[in-house]
Order: C-alpha cells, then sequence, then structure tokens
C-alpha cells in the first residue's frame, strides 16, 4: 500500500493517515479519562477513609500507627 505522505492530502477526509491519527487521538482520550477516573476515586476512597478513622478518634495524619522502639543509651 502506497501512502501518500505530503501535509495536505494528509489532510483529507480519507486518508488512511489521517484515519489512524482519530483513532490514536480516541485512544489516548479514553486513556486519560480513564487515569482521571481512577485518581477520583481514589481521592474520594482516601477523603471517606479519613474521615471514618476521625470519627473513631483515631489519628488521621500520616502517624504511624506502629512506633519503632526507641533505643535508649546509658
Amino acid at each position: 500500500m502506497k501512502l501518500d505522505m505530503s501535509f495536505p492530502a494528509a489532510l483529507g477526509k480519507h486518508h488512511p493517515l489521517r484515519r489512524l491519527a482519530v483513532k490514536d487521538a480516541f485512544a489516548l482520550g479514553t486513556l486519560v479519562a480513564i487515569t482521571l477516573a481512577l485518581f477520583g476515586i481514589t481521592g474520594l476512597y482516601y477523603s471517606a477513609y479519613t474521615r471514618y478513622r476521625a470519627a473513631l478518634g483515631l489519628p488521621v495524619d500520616n502517624t504511624p500507627v506502629i512506633t519503632l522502639p526507641v533505643v535508649r543509651r546509658h
């Protein structure tokens, strides 16, 4: 299959390269939408989890629940 690589011809509605570019743009847009949706879901989960811990009286900052033992030197 011989492809015409001139730019004005590539802008034509039925040019194979334009079809590939449109398919790639839709695929990239879909991946970006999925990624943003997952970040949003993660943020909602983290927010709900933080409110739940606050309701139980547990620490909601990043302090560790299990602490390492302190070594004391005499």
